[in-house]
């Protein structure tokens, strides 16, 4: 006999095939609920293993260990290993210092400076330091030629000044800081905080503190890492003139041109100050005059240009000098390396190069001030540039390269350096003026005769 077959839409099947599909069906279902139950199960089991960790965790004193157990109750986290260490975070001093906000106490291996180091600032101003636990010593200290940074002036309370003193042959080792009482020149306290040398060659930072009861040389004897040295620095006389450099060295101008009147008031404009006229490279042993009210007291050829010696036109020395020189001094006349024989300023001072009178010129240094009425003529002498407050240069023009004549007094400044330029003829100068204000270096002819302002040596 045949079975019955339905009809269910499209599909024709057996009472066989259905019995079969309805047994299907029931296992399939019975399948369904026993996988939920497990699941059920499962989850159960995890929540409980997760809860028994964290009792655990909060009986353990809420501690977090790695690599074994029992904790020490006073540590958040430990890691305990035979075998392994911990490894911190690697960087370069430049990665290191991209790190923003590092927060104080932020921790990290610096390969650069081959140490552990700690910020033991702030986020906004960190101080990264290097740890170390052992003695620090150095193979040499470089007293001989501390740098001092910021003015130390006889009289004069000491404010942002330091000396950095190097060294050689640091262990990155701990050393405690030393504070040293100057000698010679007293009144004065070097401090140097503890810290620790680098690998090699670094620096010592020194603090001064004090007032210098005297002009002359500070003396501060030095003794750390094993080693011992005396480094000196300058105290200036009080009312000494200069200015400050970039990286805060404050050096030493002399307060008058050459030639002037050094009794005069330096930092008052006035006939007295104007000074000598001097072709570059040359040290003139007679400078001329204009033969107004007497002959030209020198033989030809003629270097440079006496200063006037009165406030009338008759005392201005200002025509042309008969016997002018307009021979090109070489290069080498002047040097920016060492003083050479040519160089006309005294024992101690020097003509300044373009690189000094840059920095002399730098505006947030040292602030210029333009002093006086700046109006064109030769028996006009009431301007001038001030640089910061310890320095001021008057407006005293130029002798023409070809004649000697005066031009530009009280209008153009002209101050000599000792540096040539590539052309022949050329040797760069300090330029200033009023309108509009401007202190610049540029390029003069080298027989043209301009002022002379010493620095030190």
């Amino acid at each position: 006999m045949y079975g019955r077959v339905l009809c269910i839409g499209k599909l024709w099947m057996s009472g066989a095939e259905q019995g079969r599909n309805e047994k299907v069906k029931t296992n399939q279902k019975q399948y369904s609920m026993k996988k939920d139950v497990l699941v059920s199960m499962r989850g159960a089991m995890l929540s409980a293993a997760f809860l028994l960790l964290l009792l655990q965790w909060h009986a353990a004193g809420a501690q977090t260990v790695i690599g074994g157990e029992n904790g020490d109750a006073s540590a958040l986290l430990e890691l305990q290993s035979t075998s392994a260490g911990l490894l911190l975070p690697r960087m370069t001093t430049a990665e290191r210092s991209a790190i923003g906000n590092p927060a104080a106490g932020l921790m990290l291996y610096n390969t650069s400076r081959g140490c552990i180091e700690i910020n033991l600032g702030s986020s906004g101003s960190p101080d990264w330091t290097c740890l170390a636990m052992y003695a620090g010593a150095v193979d040499e200290l470089g007293c001989e030629d501390p740098i001092l940074l910021g003015r130390l002036m006889e009289g004069e309370t000491a404010s942002n000044v330091s000396i950095t003193l190097t060294y050689a042959g640091g262990n990155r080792g701990l050393h405690n800081g030393q504070e040293i009482q100057s000698t010679g020149v007293t009144g004065l306290t070097a401090t140097l905080l503890p810290g620790v040398f680098d690998n090699g060659t670094g620096f010592l930072d020194f603090s001064i503190t004090g007032m210098p009861a005297t002009a002359g040389l500070a003396s501060f004897d030095v003794s750390i890492g094993g080693q011992s040295c005396t480094m000196r620095v300058k105290v200036v006389a009080s009312g000494s003139c200069g200015v400050y450099m970039p990286g805060g060295e404050w050096i030493e101008f002399m307060c008058h041109n050459l030639g002037a009147n050094t009794s005069a008031d330096p930092m008052v404009p006035s006939w007295e100050i104007t000074g000598n006229y001097f072709q570059w490279g040359r040290n003139p042993s007679c400078f001329g005059i204009d033969g107004t009210d007497a002959p030209n007291p020198c033989s030809s050829p003629v270097y440079g240009a006496a200063a006037p010696w009165g406030n009338t036109a008759a005392e201005n020395n200002a025509g042309a000098i008969s016997g002018w020189n307009t021979v090109l001094a070489p290069n080498g006349s002047w040097s920016d390396n060492t003083k050479t024989a040519n160089d006309p300023c005294p024992a101690g001072f020097r003509v300044p190069t373009k690189t000094q009178w840059d920095g002399a010129r730098n505006n947030s240094l040292n602030p210029r001030t333009l002093v006086g009425t700046w109006t064109d003529g030769v028996t006009n002498y009431l301007s001038g540039v001030k640089l910061g407050s310890k320095l001021f240069l008057p407006t005293a023009g130029l002798r023409s390269n070809t004649t000697g004549a005066l031009s530009f007094r009280n209008s153009y400044g002209y101050y000599a350096s000792s540096t040539p330029t590539s052309a022949s003829d050329g040797a760069w100068i300090l330029l200033f003026y009023s309108s509009p204000v401007t202190v610049t270096t540029g390029s003069g002819n080298r027989n043209s005769a301009i002022p002379v302002r010493c620095i030190a040596e």
